[in-house]
Formats: structure tokens, C-alpha cells, sequence
């Protein structure tokens, strides 16, 4: 069912505003909480249905039934409105990572047989206009395809990198910055990586709410990348962390594929 995670994402934005606007640490809004756990209800009768028919579940998938789960938990006490904003936020980023591979999945095909095909897309289009960022999203794929490396930054940064290249190619500063209701964000030189992206999806007609998963993906690109890197400062011994750090990458993998497939028009 085209579109349902994205309708759904913007219930989600919906209720972290709403929380926003509590001024005490804790939810004690009985109405509020009630409105929490429709949207697990409705994820649970109708979105999880929708998009997985007969069941099947990836490792994404189940990220989001239990932290559905949680927030269910959370609503029949008074929990802090951090922790319920905190809950929200993770769920998004996990339902952004499932539209990904559920629109990457369709068919008869495998999904690691649909991803293939994908990124040799992605890098033969981006080799025509910006082969610079083809190489970096070649590298990194390569890379990953490695069980083990002293350090997982290399990939995640070529990743940032690829999709920068392509923003900037797609979306110049100058141009951006004159579109209507511009404005220039808090502690920034010039346009975000998400307001490129608004950019792109406005001048191709595209409504907000369907270029909201591609401006989301950006969001979780962006911390994702910064506080992977920032975290291998803070350990000791990277070799013990080389598994987790893998996973993180290829996170960070899922979101630029699924933006880079928005942006460069490529299907599935």
C-alpha cells in the first residue's frame, strides 16, 4: 500500500509536537497518552499489515515492533515527556529504515539482489553527472562488503560525502537560498542537506508529505554520520567495537541509498 509509512511519519511528527508544547517533565495528560497508544494501535492493525501481508519481518521491522511495544508501556504511566519524545524519535528513524527496504524489496527478486541492482544504478547515474561522488559510493560499498576493519569511518564518511556531492550538484547554495520561505538555519554557513532536499522535491511538484521520508532519511544521515564519528574518539580499543560499528554503517548505507534513489528519480 503505497504511502502508508509516510501518511503515518507525519502522525508521528504530529505527537512529538505536542509533547513539545508540555512544560512539565512529566506526561500526565491522560488525553495525550490516549493519542500515544492509538498510534501504536494503528501501527500494530494497520501500517505493520500493510506493509508486511504475510508476516514476513526484517531486522528493521522488528526495531520498530518493540519500540512500539515500549511506548505502549510507557503510556500506562505517568513517563517522563523525555523519554516519550526520545521513544518517538527512535521509531521514526526505524519506520524511515522499513519504507526504505519495503520499496527496495518488491517483486520476486531478493532484497539483496533488489540492493545490488539499485546501487549499480546509483553509480552509473551518479558516474554521468558527478563521478567524483560515484567513486566515493562505489568505495564504500566495497568497504562494507569487509567483515572486519580497524575503523568503520572511512565508509560512513564517504557515504555523507556522495550524497553532499549530489546535493550540491542538484541543489546550488545560490538557488536554494532564493527559494521562497528560505531561512538560513542557527549555527549554519549556508543550506542544509534537508533543505536541499526540500528544494529538489519542491521543483519537481512533489508534495511535502511525500518528500517528508527523503528530508527525514537526510535528518538521520546527518546525526548518524556525526555521532558515529564523534563516538570512535570515546573508545579505547576500536577493535572491540568493529561489529557495532559495522551495523551503524550500514544504517547510515540504507538512508543514503533510499535518498540517493529519491533524488536521481531511480526505481526500484
Amino acid at each position: 500500500m503505497p504511502g502508508v509509512i509516510p501518511e503515518f511519519l507525519l502522525k508521528i511528527d504530529g505527537a512529538r509536537k505536542g509533547l513539545r508544547r508540555v512544560a512539565s517533565s512529566q506526561l500526565h495528560s491522560q488525553k495525550q497518552r490516549g493519542g500515544l497508544r492509538s498510534l501504536v494501535e494503528e501501527y500494530f492493525n494497520k501500517i505493520r499489515p500493510a506493509v508486511f501481508p504475510e508476516g514476513e519481518r526484517d531486522e528493521a521491522a522488528s526495531e520498530v515492533d518493540a519500540l512500539m511495544h515500549n511506548l505502549l508501556l510507557l503510556c500506562h504511566k505517568h513517563g517522563t515527556v523525555k523519554r516519550y519524545r526520545s521513544l518517538l524519535i527512535d521509531i521514526r528513524k526505524a519506520l524511515i529504515l522499513v519504507d526504505a527496504r519495503t520499496i527496495a524489496t518488491g517483486g520476486t527478486k531478493s532484497k539483496q539482489t533488489v540492493a545490488h541492482e539499485i546501487d549499480e544504478k546509483i553509480v552509473l547515474t551518479l558516474d554521468s553527472i558527478m563521478p567524483s561522488a560515484a567513486l566515493s559510493y562505489r568505495q564504500a560499498l566495497i568497504d562494507l562488503e569487509a567483515d572486519e576493519r580497524y575503523s568503520w569511518r572511512g565508509p560512513a564518511t564517504d557515504l555523507r560525502e556522495t550524497l553532499r556531492e549530489t546535493l550540491d550538484y542538484l541543489a546550488p547554495d545560490k538557488e536554494v537560498q532564493s527559494m521562497a520561505g528560505y531561512k538560513q538555519m542557527p549555527d549554519t554557513h549556508g543550506p542544509t542537506m534537508k533543505q536541499k532536499v526540500r528544494f529538489i522535491m519542491k521543483s519537481r511538484g512533489v508534495s511535502k508529505s511525500s518528500s517528508a521520508p527523503a528530508e527525514s532519511a537526510v535528518e538521520c544521515i546527518e546525526s548518524g554520520v556525526g555521532s558515529f564519528v564523534r563516538s570512535v574518539y570515546t573508545r579505547s580499543s576500536l577493535s572491540t567495537h568493529t561489529p557495532t560499528d559495522k551495523k551503524e554503517v550500514l544504517r547510515i548505507r540504507d538512508f543514503v541509498r533510499v535518498v540517493l534513489s529519491e533524488l536521481l528519480e531511480i526505481q526500484a
